[in-house]
């Protein structure tokens, strides 16, 4: 069996970590290549509405839009739409009318009054890391945010400013030539959008809170086309929304967060074992994290290999005082007897560890869940699955200090994250692989409790049931804000009724 690109994003340090070097510029304008393919030639392009009905939209509206952007607009016409319209995941073959790369708030308020003057659907994408494919559509508008990929860290007053099209690196990078950081993705080529809108776990979760609590503003682009500043204090029934619910609510164009100091020198292993010891692995994990301080991130990652067998890998983090992390670590090692460890201890080349390629020659399914706690009939069922891989992340600490209420998210109390994911390289094989997937999760998800939006799709049902307590204000707000559902493409919240 072919190893999983699941478990070699997941698995830091099996191989060797490679150097990196950061631009936060975006590239260089393309405007005279958006100006020729949208020439007097151009035809008239097929495009969906919200409704779901086929439209046409004229070329001389096309050429219009693209002469208003400081960006590109890309469409079928262009050489390089195919690659342009590509996001992460294979999985997603979809045919957007066109993609507007966004410089700026301004392009993507052009962006979405053309949409909206049309009735199309619209897709946004940041990193076009959406495991549920949100990030594209067929028929529609994409309004890309990838080109905006600046960050600016005041070391003062240990703050960032991040532009809505940036990845976690972008900012790790910055902010770490400060010695600050700030909870994000376990994937360095992960959009800071989609993360924190949906939440955002990390590495530093359980010390720092989530992405999403760590946000101490936003400029947000609603449905009809007004740039707001939302904050505690200004628009604050968004502000709250915005962190947990998704992009149900607008388009970010930066997003304002709050810093801490971490690093660059911080203490991390990779753990792995042999097959026949995944019982014993397994439950000293469960025992530890009952235990575990708040500066340990403590992952187990179980992976059935090309021969067959069945193994796990245990990812330790620890943020706090370097000595102290070394006994704890010498603890876990003596308990589990490892047969191999890797090490690092840079805080950058940690968090892009599990970085794949921007495009995966892979498809990907995942479904994701919050567990209270693992019990002994979990772990009978954990040891007898043999294809998917399965991920469990220790929560807790930080994130359960703020109330289900205090945001969106109404998933803090659960003690672990799960991840049970697959991945194939021919698509012929998608509806199969899928079905392994729900197989594994037709077993597990009694003893689960909700799911985490950014790393899973689910039926409306599951999603209204997902958001808790919230979800009537969620819904409120909604109708306030995007009473016609333009932005759908998410874990959606219906506008209220």
């Amino acid at each position: 069996m072919k190893p999983r690109s699941t478990m070699k994003r997941r698995e830091f340090c099996k191989t060797a970590l490679v150097g990196y070097a950061l631009s936060v510029l975006p590239a260089m304008s393309k405007r005279g290549l958006a100006a020729e393919s949208c020439s007097q030639d151009l035809a008239d392009t097929p495009g969906i509405k919200l409704s779901g009905a086929a439209t046409v939209i004229p070329a001389a509206a096309t050429r219009d839009l693209a002469s208003r952007l400081r960006g590109r607009l890309v469409t079928a016409s262009d050489a390089d739409y195919d690659q342009v319209r590509r996001i992460w995941n294979k999985s997603f073959d979809r045919r957007p009318a066109m993609i507007a790369e966004c410089w700026g708030a301004a392009d993507i308020i052009r962006s979405l009054a053309f949409a909206r003057e049309r009735e199309l659907l619209v897709a946004v994408r940041g990193g076009g890391h959406s495991y549920a494919g949100y990030s594209t559509c067929n028929g529609g508008l994409v309004i890309d945010l990838s080109p905006m990929r600046g960050v600016r860290v005041d070391p003062f007053a240990k703050t960032a400013r991040v532009a809505g099209g940036a990845w976690n690196r972008d900012l790790d990078w910055e902010a770490q030539q400060y010695g600050l950081a700030t909870p994000m993705g376990r994937v360095g080529n992960t959009g800071v959008s989609g993360l924190t809108l949906g939440g955002g776990y990390g590495r530093l979760s359980r010390l720092y809170g989530l992405a999403c609590d760590n946000v101490i503003s936003a400029d947000l682009i609603t449905a009809d086309g007004r740039l707001l500043h939302v904050s505690a204090s200004e628009n604050p029934d968004l502000f709250w929304a915005i962190r947990g619910g998704g992009g149900n609510f607008g388009i970010v164009s930066s997003f304002e967060y709050r810093l801490h100091s971490v690093g660059p020198q911080i203490l991390a292993g990779v753990l792995a074992y042999k097959p026949d010891q995944l019982r014993p692995v397994l439950e000293q994990y469960i025992n530890f994290c009952a235990r575990a301080p708040r500066e340990l991130q403590l992952d187990l990652a179980m992976h059935t290999d090309e021969s067959g067998s069945r193994s796990a890998v245990l990812l330790c983090f620890f943020s706090g005082k370097p000595q102290i992390g070394e006994k704890i670590l010498e603890v876990i090692r003596a308990a589990t007897k490892p047969i191999r460890e890797d090490r690092v201890s840079d805080y950058v080349k940690i968090q892009i560890g599990h970085d794949g390629p921007v495009l995966s020659d892979e498809a990907e399914y995942v479904k994701s869940a919050h567990v209270t706690d693992v019990t002994p009939e979990m772990v009978e069922v954990l040891l007898q699955e043999r294809t998917v891989d399965i991920a469990l992340s220790l929560n807790g600490g930080a994130i359960t200090d703020v109330a289900v209420t205090s945001s969106a998210i109404a998933h803090r109390r659960e003690q672990f994250q799960m991840e049970i994911s697959i991945s194939w390289q021919d698509l012929s094989q998608t509806d199969a692989k899928r079905a392994e997937v729900h197989g594994t999760w037709d077993r597990l998800k009694r003893f689960t409790s909700g799911f985490y939006a950014n790393l899973a799709e689910a039926d409306q049902k599951d999603i209204d049931d997902n958001y808790g307590a919230n979800r009537t204000r969620l819904m409120q707000i909604k109708r306030r804000f995007d009473p016609d559902n333009v932005f759908r493409l998410n874990a959606n919240i219906s506008p209220a009724s």
